[in-house]
């Protein structure tokens, strides 16, 4: 990547399928840690913060597996973090790596009347081309200072994966830094890779509707628990005879979320039939 001085860092987290020999003889250059399992996202990114800290880092960067940057793209970054002293987080326009040119990503935020939180520009064809204060920063491309990790800590492991970039960026703004949207940074995904139908795998439903308790129940200036009606929707769906079985399956997945958030089963929690081990 154009213009900057960097080391990448390749997690491996508790994969069987022969990809670390691969990656190790593709990339002899760059490190390696191998996870004896599956950390999930927030404790797998970690461990890869962690040793970036050791080498010395000042500067850190989250970065899916199935993205693809643009080649300016820790320049851009880079730049925005020298001009802006005062924000803790950074993260680049995301666009959906099968539509090129639909945005996925600029911006995010937290719906306080709903609980839920949502992209900005989400499916928007162009536009969002100004930097811009944010609620929070995609995990599958974040930037962070190494000052301000230090002083707010690591993703919180109880999250395994999903909010748990969104309560970091809270923390980080209640310790008084800013979330930045770069939009001269620039990221291809292909989305939900982690998940076999995306948004509407029971694993994705597990943990989404289980950490949005969690995220609430921690940042008590939003609104916390689910909406009424929303609860007796997923219960209602859940065991109504005519709900298609596929169907089913998710809205019992998200139930169990809820249940498990009440039992305090957290990290991977308890919903081992749709978790990859």
């Amino acid at each position: 990547m154009e213009g900057a001085n960097f080391s990448v860092i390749i997690v491996d987290n508790g994969s069987a399928d022969g990809s670390v020999k691969q990656i190790r003889s593709a990339f002899p250059q760059h490190t390696l840690i191998e996870n004896e399992k599956n950390l999930g996202f927030a404790e797998g990114n970690n461990v890869g913060l962690r040793e970036g800290l050791k080498q010395g880092a000042e500067f850190l960067i989250l970065l899916n597996n199935d993205t693809v940057v643009a080649p300016n793209f820790l320049k851009e970054l880079v730049h925005a973090a020298e001009k802006h002293p005062e924000v803790g987080a950074f993260g680049p326009k995301i666009y959906f790596y099968d539509e090129p040119a639909t945005i996925w990503y600029a911006g995010g935020s937290v719906d306080p009347r709903t609980g839920r939180c949502y992209h900005i520009g989400c499916g928007d064809p162009s536009g969002h081309n100004q930097k811009k204060e944010t609620d929070y920063i995609c995990g599958c491309a974040l930037a962070v200072r190494k000052s301000v990790l230090e002083e707010v800590g690591f993703l919180a492991p109880e999250f395994f994966l999903i909010w748990e970039e969104i309560d970091w960026c809270y923390r980080m703004r209640k310790a008084g830094y800013k979330c930045l949207f770069v939009p001269t940074a620039k990221v291809w995904h292909k989305v939900s890779a982690s998940f076999v139908e995306g948004n509407r795998d029971p694993m994705w439903q597990y943990f989404y509707f289980r950490n949005r308790l969690l995220f609430h129940k921690r940042h008590s200036s939003i609104r916390k628990g689910l909406p009424p009606r929303e609860l007796f929707n997923l219960i209602k769906m859940s065991f109504h005879p005519k709900t298609p079985p596929d169907e089913r399956q998710r809205y019992r997945a998200a139930l169990r979320g809820v249940w498990d958030f009440f039992l305090g089963r957290f990290g991977k929690g308890s919903l081992t039939k749709f978790i990859h081990k």
